[in-house]
């Protein structure tokens, strides 16, 4: 990932933003959520590299692919309820990412059941 490249696109966008703000505020908030989108596009687009990784991880440690499932869903539900979260209070609706941050919250506790279910297993198995 392109980390420069990234940053030139927010501070671009940012400028954009704050330009549409004092001309035109009705454009505003659609520029901020352009440039968030682009810059999204781009870091999922290198995202498939450590999907790799960790697939080359489960196939030399043989962790059931369940679980790896489970984790990637988890790590991508926690990016874009942060990510949907701070598009929200760009946007001046606060009380609403609030509420969404708590969704992924709960989300990502139910997928994780399974996972403690399997790490209780193993430890009664060990003992």
């Amino acid at each position: 990932m392109d980390i420069f490249k990234i940053i030139g696109i927010a501070v671009v966008g940012a400028i954009c933003t704050l330009i549409l703000k004092n001309t035109q505020s009705q454009y505003a908030a659609l520029s901020t959520l352009a440039t968030g989108i682009i810059i999204l596009i781009i870091a999922l687009s290198s995202f498939t590299k450590v999907i790799l990784s960790f697939q080359a991880i489960i196939d030399k440690t043989g962790v059931d692919n369940e679980i790896f499932s489970s984790l990637l869903k988890i790590v991508g539900i926690g990016y874009l309820t942060e990510y949907s979260q701070s598009v929200c209070v760009d946007l001046g609706c606060d009380s609403i990412g609030k509420k969404l941050s708590f969704a992924g919250k709960i989300a990502i506790f139910l997928l994780a059941m399974p996972i403690i279910e399997n790490l209780i297993n193993v430890v009664i198995e060990i003992l």
